[in-house]
Formats: structure tokens, sequence, C-alpha cells
């Protein structure tokens, strides 16, 4: 490896070729500019009497001993050089803290960790002596990535322990010579790595990623940034101590080192996680596979980027095997730099994120160790969490006294720190579950703890709707819709039910026209086996059409005026409806529909009929059981042919009730109603105020069409509730909407956005975002939201509602975890 350019001037200065590593960190250095980032730090605690002037002299001794801490980079002719000084000095810089307690040690250092530094000008490591009491100090060697690693931590500290005890016995240094340099290695790699050798590593390395997905897509917390900024923090936990026994001899009976069952375990966890199960995982290497690079300071680590299919249907025991011919296969081919493979296979590149992979994994087996040190007693410090981090989620385990530590840095712009305390104690659930039954399937092992686990299946689930909030004998079981209505209309016969352009009906008045309908559908041969359509413009009949409907016991089918005629048709024909419920300057429209057509007489004139006599009092409305269906909907279609939802009586009363409770809605409250009675979101606008005593405003539809004439009705109306989609109130915002003092605001339908949640969060009282799809009658989740960052939230489910994150193979997934929404109950 002796391989030495000229000397070049400067004379205290010899210029070398930077390594591949290198010349990645020079360019990451002059996109990013200078940060903590790459730092790599130890700290050490030293107890006892400290020889101050003996440790200085240590440090000078190891500098003089390794070129890379006498390095600094530039670029000549458009090369980039390492330059090696001749000498270099390299302060102990003393930070007093005497009295301090542990917090503020740990905090002062990590102030000191976060240190940047100028690779052009050096020195590129940094000696920090911080004194917390007499005969206890913390040393923390300080130094960057593009000279050192990890592994030249523990050969540092050693050479450092070495001189310090050779001078305080009143010797010196007697470190046996290095027979090479960091630069020998560097020109000797470029020197190497060439021809055949770069040909049969390329070709592995091609072979083994070859159609392996280049991202890793987690579960975020909070939105990617589109430039990484290496914001980061640390946590760590510690694993039982005969857990990590187990493992150990897990790994023995296996035939496979510690790190593969570790790391096969990881991969599952991933797997389960993010529903990606062709994985590939970073792993770090020492990278000296050459005795006489052993005990140097630089910059040899290189990256493995490991592929790992995972079987969800498999047993642990296979994908173990499969680890261990793949990770024996990368090792052997593990002299080609990842910056080389990253040049050479030329994945998509992104500035938000790091190439080929995103989440690294490693079993620490540095040569540091708790040595001798003059008569000091030696042991590590431990740094204040935070700082920076260079992928999405690095995973470290290190072997202390027979306990395995995890250590898991993470990216704060994308992660919480409550996930990823999850996810460390999902793992450690993980890894006990294989060392009781390693031949257990993969897709059935648990991947959250049990506390966790307990607290998704029960502790976060609704309890039963209570059945007191039902007429004296009946419950959510039995109930009916219209006896709801019917029950509110004898407590409140005179309050306001509906408003629609300046023309108000009562309690009494609705529920009698409603009975009016109901006999003149009787009359028309309703028979409650099909459903009754309903086709009429947004106004008082539509809602007394809902109503006489499900009075006479029947169902309804809702149909938009404003649908092309060809859905139209189709969900009448598909549904079988044999009756139909519009207005007169809307019947020529159906001039191809089998079935009778009855037009709604306008409110207010006389209908001529009968009212059906209103059930008695605790009786459902024609001794309607709650599973009867309420009415039939059709899906949009968007994602193919619509289709067809039956939803039951007894799932509408639910939903009603829960909705009552939470977000709440009172006999003060004046709810606008802005929805076609197409989309099953109308349910709430039009009957839930009807069940406690408030007012139904109907929008019209030119006051739908229009925002500018809605933002008008919400003030002249005095509405205190809204509920539309997040379209709805990005058009109101657009028109210059500034909000409505306490007004509610519910949205749903499509995602509500953080930035549209922010800006809707200061224009009212309260804003809740509704979830569910039709299946599951109208919304099945609720949640106020906050002002926090990161996504909405869908909330949690609604009262005899159960949600549930599912993987491929039904298993509970953590929350945060990415799998399929499983709901189940009263409103399925």
């Amino acid at each position: 490896m002796n391989a030495r350019p000229e000397h070049l001037a400067p004379a205290q200065r010899y210029a070398f070729p930077a390594s591949f590593a290198q010349q990645r960190l020079w360019f990451l250095d002059q996109l990013d500019g200078a940060g903590p980032v790459w730092n790599v730090r130890l700290p050490v605690r030293l107890c006892g009497a400290l020889d101050v002037p003996a440790l200085e002299q240590a440090v000078a001794a190891v500098v003089a001993r390794h070129e890379s801490l006498r390095t600094t980079f530039g670029m000549r002719g458009g090369e980039i050089l390492q330059f090696v000084a001749s000498t270099m000095a390299v302060p102990v810089e003393h930070v007093a803290m005497r009295g301090a307690t542990e917090d503020d040690v740990r905090c002062r250092l990590g102030e000191l960790a976060a240190h940047s530094f100028d690779i052009r000008e050096g020195p590129l490591l940094r000696v920090f002596l911080v004194e917390q009491a007499a005969g206890l100090h913390v040393l923390l060697l300080l130094s960057h990535h593009i000279v050192s690693d990890a592994w030249s931590s523990g050969v540092l500290f050693q050479d450092l322990a070495a001189a310090y005890r050779a001078i305080v016995s009143g010797g010196q240094p007697t470190l046996p010579d290095l027979a090479v340099q960091y630069a020998d290695f560097a020109v000797w790699q470029r020197d190497w790595l060439s021809g055949a050798e770069l040909a049969q590593q390329l070709a592995f390395w091609r072979q083994h990623l070859a159609g392996a997905p280049v991202f890793l897509d987690l579960p975020l917390d909070h939105p990617r940034p589109r430039l990484q900024t290496y914001k980061g923090n640390r946590t760590g936990r510690g694993l039982p101590p005969d857990l990590s026994a187990e493992l150990k001899r897990l790994a023995s009976a296996e035939g496979v080192t510690l790190f593969m069952v570790l790391f096969a375990a990881f991969n599952v966890m991933l797997a389960r996680w993010s529903g990606q199960y062709d994985l590939v995982v970073g792993t770090p290497i020492a990278g000296r596979r050459r005795t006489e690079l052993e005990g140097l300071v630089g910059f040899f680590a290189n990256t493995l980027a490991i592929r790992t299919r995972v079987d969800a249907a498999g047993d642990f025991r296979a994908l173990l095997r499969q680890v261990r011919a793949t990770s024996l296969e990368a090792f052997t081919h593990q002299d080609l730099p990842f910056e080389k493979l990253v040049e050479v296979l030329k994945p998509p590149r992104s500035l938000a994120h790091s190439p080929l992979f995103q989440v690294l994994f490693v079993v620490q087996n540095t040569p540091w160790e708790a040595g001798k040190f003059g008569d000091l007693q030696v042991s590590p410090a431990e740094i204040a969490a935070g700082g920076s981090a260079r992928f999405d989620l690095a995973v470290s385990v290190s072997d202390y006294d027979g306990q395995l530590w995890l250590g898991l840095e993470y990216s704060t712009d994308l992660f919480d720190a409550g996930t990823i305390e999850r996810l460390a104690a999902g793992f450690e659930a993980l890894l006990a579950a294989i060392v009781a039954e390693p031949a257990a399937v993969i897709g059935t092992l648990p991947v959250q703890a049990h506390a966790d686990r307990q607290r998704q299946l029960h502790d976060w689930q609704p309890l039963a709707t209570p059945a007191a909030t039902f007429e004296p004998g009946t419950s959510p079981t039995d109930g009916d819709v219209y006896s709801m209505f019917a029950a509110q209309a004898r407590r409140t016969p005179d309050a306001i039910a509906v408003e629609c352009e300046g023309l108000c009906l009562d309690y009494a008045q609705l529920e009698r026209r409603s009975g009016e309908l109901a006999a003149e559908l009787h009359a028309a041969g309703m028979t409650g086996r099909t459903p009754v359509a309903i086709c009429l413009a947004r106004s008082h009949e539509m809602l007394v059409a809902m109503l006489g409907v499900l009075r006479a016991g029947g169902h309804y089918l809702p149909l938009d005026p404003g649908h092309p005629p060809a859905r139209r048709s189709f969900v009448l024909e598909d549904s079988g409806a044999e009756l139909l419920l519009t207005s007169s300057a809307l019947a020529d429209r159906f001039t191809d529909f089998g079935g009778r057509i009855l037009a709604v007489s306008r409110v207010g004139a006389p209908s001529g009929a009968t009212p059906v006599p209103v059930a008695p009092e605790g009786a459902p409305t024609a001794n309607k059981p709650g599973a009867a269906p309420a009415y039939l909907i059709y899906t949009s279609g968007s994602t193919g042919r619509p289709k067809g939802v039956v939803v039951p009586q007894q799932a509408v009363v639910n939903f009603l009730v829960s909705m009552a409770n939470e977000p709440g809605l009172t006999s003060a409250d004046r709810l606008l109603a802005v929805t076609t009675l197409a989309f099953d979101i109308a349910v709430l606008e039009l009957l839930l105020p009807l069940t406690v005593g408030a007012t139904t405003v109907i929008a019209s539809e030119d006051d739908v069409r229009d925002p500018a004439r809605l933002i008008d009705l919400l003030d002249a109306a005095r509405i205190t509730v809204m509920q539309a989609t997040p379209a709805t109130w990005r058009n109101l915002l657009a028109a210059g909407w500034r909000g409505r003092a306490g007004l509610r605001l519910y949205c749903g339908g499509e995602a509500l956005d953080r930035d549209l949640a922010n800006q809707l969060l200061p224009r009212g009282a309260g804003l809740w975002n509704l979830y569910g799809p039709t299946e599951t009658t109208i919304w099945s989740c609720v949640d106020r939201v906050s002002g926090a960052e990161g996504p909405v939230a869908i909330g949690r489910p609604i009262a005899s509602t159960r949600c549930y994150v599912l993987d491929e193979q039904r298993q509970p997934l953590p929350i945060g975890a990415r799998g399929e929404l499983w709901i189940g109950g009263d409103g399925v």
C-alpha cells in the first residue's frame, strides 16, 4: 500500500487522492454545508485523579501517530484531495461544570457534540474535557466522519490510553510504528478496485438489487420535506437480560450470528409496519479486512445494501436461513464502496432521502472497551438525546456486560418520539416471541408491545350506544329513525324543525306533512319490499319525502337531479325501485321509468290525504325492526361500477345518537344542510337536528353553487354547525370567507390535509374531521382537530363501532403502521 505521490508545496503538507467514501462526504459537505450530522463522538467518564498535562501530551502523541487526524480537504485541478499536514495542534478544551447535575452534563455534552467542522481548514478532531467534580471528568472525543468512523473511535481511545499510561509512569509513548497510513489505503483502493475485480464486485450487487424497491415507505407522522434536513433525535432501551441471553442461545443453536437473528427480526418488523415485503436495509461494516488496517484511524467503514424478501406465510427459521445466505454473500463482496455502487446503479436520486435505502441496522462490534487509563476508572458516558439523523431510522444494538441495548436514531422531520418508542417496544415483543417459538409463522408474530395491543384492541374502542338515550321499550338494536323524530316532535311541537328560502315548518307541521305523504305512498301501492326513489330539488319537500317514506315503513333511494341521466337510469333499474317521488318539474326526466311516479305536493299546499297514524309512544313505526333497511344508496362508482349499499335502521339510529354525543348537537343549534341527498353525509345534515330538537336549514341550489351566497347565508341564518367536504371549505376560503364566531365546522368526504385544517381552525369554534366509507353508515370515526403539526387523524370510532388496522394476515398492527383499516359494529 505504500504508494505515496511526490511531496507538494508547501513543505508541511502532502497531497493524496481522497478515497471513494471521503469523496462522497466532500460533495455532501458542499451541498448541505457544515453541520453535526457527520460527527463521530465518543464520550468517556474518567473517575480518579486525572493528570491533565499528561492527557494533553497523550493527545499530541496520538495526533502525531495518525495522519488522518492531521488531514484537511480541498480540490485541485477538478480532483478532490486530502492534504496531510506534518504537524497539527489539537488542544484539549476544558469545560468547567463543577457541581452540575448529570442532566446538565448530558445537555452540555450534546451541545459540544453538535460542533461543526470545517473540512477545508481543520483540525477534524476536537477533544473536550468536562470537569464535573474533583476526580470526576468526562472526556469527549469528537471527529468528522471524513477522517474517522466508529471503529476508529475505539482505536483512538486505546492509543490515547496507552500513551497516557506511559506518560504518567514517567516514560514516553512507545506505540509501535504503523505500517501504513489512511492515505496509502486511499491510493491502493483506487488502484485495486478496477478492471476484473471491480466487474466481479459490481456483478454481484447488480444481481442482488435487480428489481429491488428503491424506497422503503414507512408510515410517517409528518410529511417528508422536499430537502433532507438531517434533524434528528435518539432514544434507547435495554432488552431484559434473560431475553438477551436467549437471543444469543438462539443464534448459536441455529448456526448463525447474533447479527443475523436480529437483522431477520428487524426486517419482519419493517415489513409488518410498512406493508412492504421486499426490503433493502443498510448495514455498516468495519471495512478492515487486512490486518494492517485494524489499528488505523480513518474512514474505512462501508455500508452494504442488503435485500431481504419476507414471506408472511413462511416461518422465521426459513427467513433466518435466507438472511444467513444473503448476509454471507454480501460480506464476501463488501469491498465495493457504497459510493461506487450508487454511481454505477444510478438509482432515482432525491434530495429528500438517501439513495438505495433509508433505514440502517447495525450490531456494534467496535474495539472500544473500558481499558486501563492509568489509575482512572473508565466507563461510557451519556450524551443528551437530540441532534441529527443521517437516515429516516437507524437502529443499533450494543452488548454491555451481557445485556443488549437498542439505540434508535430517527429523523424528527418524519417521526414523533412516541412512534419510535412504540416501534422499540414492538421490536422487543417480537424478539421475545421469536425466542419462544423460532418456527412461528411470520404473519402471526406480534409487532407491538402487549400494552399497546391492549390499548388498540380494547381501551381505544368505544362503548356501545347507551340504551338510556332511547325511548322506553326500544334499544339500539330495535329502534328506527322515524320514531326518534316523532318522539322529538311530541316533546317540542312548536320548535322550528326546518327552514328553506324563508319558509319554516315547526316539528308538528313537519310531522303532520310526513304522515300525509306516508298515506299517499300507501295509496300508491308501496309495499316496502323495494326502495322508494326520491329525486327532488333542495327544499322542504325533500325532507318531507325522506320522513314520509320512513313513516310509511319503507326505505328510500336518493337520486340527484343534477346527476347524468345514465346514472339515474342505472340506479333505478339496478335497485328494482317501483315507486318514484319527484316534482312536476322533474317528472319528464323519467319517461323511461317503468314504475309509478308520484309528484310531491309543495309544502303548504293541502295534499288531501289523511296522515298515517303515528305509532303509539314507545313502539317502532309500522312495527319495523332495527335490522330493516332505512335507505339504499349507491357509491360514486369511481373505482368501477356503482354499487348499492343497504343501510339498516339500527345503523342509522346508532350513528345519530353517537353524533349527538360527539361532536355533539343540542336543541339550540342550527345546522346548515349543503350536501346532495345522493351523498350519504346528507343524513347527518337532514336528520340529526330532528332527533335533538335543533333546526335544519336547507341551502337552496343557488346558495350551494355560489360561495358568496353561502357565506351570506351562514350569517343571515345564524348557523352554528356546518358539515362540508374539503372542496366546499376551500371554495368558501377562496371567496374570502373570514369565519363565523361560534360556528362548529365538520369536514369529511375527502382527506383533510393539514394546510386546510390550519386555515379553518381560527375561523370557527372547533373543527372536526369525520371519516367513514358508505358501507359503515356515513361516519365511523370522529376526531376534533388540534393545531398540531402532521397529518390530521381520522379519530376514534363512534359508538358501537370498532376499528382495527390489520395486515394481510388480518393480524393487528400498531397505531401508525401501514395496513388495512377494518371496521365492524352496528354501523356496518
